[in-house]
């Protein structure tokens, strides 16, 4: 497919996911997780090269997408480290958006009888909430059980998704670690603006403490160069369209 052609198909997996109306209603009135462009971006390439007709894949992507609201939306709610304090309106918010964004893939899957994926992307959602437990609560034995981890608690409904359909390890491998690359940067800009972030207590006990004497911003570029190098180390044969390559040359840069 051409470059164009990818952009026309995420653009109708975007409309299709915000247009609805109690959407509308909690992005006005709602301060939560915003749509992830780049897990959309990724699953439109697991799902590619399928039998499903476009649309039917674009609706069981905009349903994979509302299970990872769902999942982030509830986990705002006693999210660990979290310095905001919520008004009862805000956390009865909190709640409708994460249960809307349930019932929508819930509905979704169940109309086109997909319910072996429904299981897989719950089983997803077990493995994300283990292992950032696992990391809230530093049960880990060292640094590559650390980095694993990281990527399963990012990238865990993602990889069951794309090997439902079909793809190998090292897609799955590839588009895992570039989620998390996404999020790592993104929390680097914002341990910029704010001077915190949730990584401090892994630094503070030492994971991923390649340089002895760095400070944490040493620490944190370091964690992203050893995702970027696990990326760049299994893309040679990982077939992806041209917007995602585009995509992942761009984010290897930053």
């Amino acid at each position: 497919m051409s470059y164009q052609g990818s952009v026309a198909q995420l653009k109708q997996v975007e409309a299709l996911v915000l247009d609805r109306t109690t959407y509308r209603f909690l992005g006005d009135n709602f301060d939560g997780p915003q749509m992830d462009k780049d897990q959309m971006l990724w699953l439109h390439e697991a799902i590619s090269g399928t039998e499903l007709d476009d649309i039917v894949a674009h609706q069981v992507i905009g349903a994979t997408l509302y299970v990872v609201l769902a999942h982030d939306t509830h986990e705002r709610i006693d999210e660990p480290n979290d310095q905001k304090q919520h008004t009862l309106k805000e956390r009865q918010l909190t709640v409708l958006a994460g249960d809307f964004y349930s019932s929508l893939y819930y509905r979704t899957l169940s109309e086109f009888g997909m319910i072996d994926l429904l299981a897989a992307l719950q089983r997803g959602v077990q493995e994300t909430n283990e292992a950032k437990v696992n990391l809230y609560q530093l049960h880990i034995t060292g640094d590559e059980d650390y980095l694993t981890h990281l990527v399963t608690s990012k990238a865990a409904i993602f990889a069951k998704f794309a090997t439902y359909f079909g793809k190998d390890e090292a897609f799955v491998n590839v588009g895992s670690h570039m989620i998390l690359l996404t999020y790592l940067l993104r929390e680097r800009t914002q341990w910029l603006k704010t001077d915190e972030s949730l990584f401090k207590k892994a630094y503070e006990h030492g994971y991923m403490a390649m340089n002895a004497q760095a400070n944490f911003a040493v620490w944190l570029d370091d964690l992203i160069v050893t995702v970027k190098a696990e990326i760049k180390a299994n893309m040679g044969g990982v077939a992806i369209s041209e917007m995602a390559e585009k995509r992942l040359q761009e984010l290897l840069g930053q």
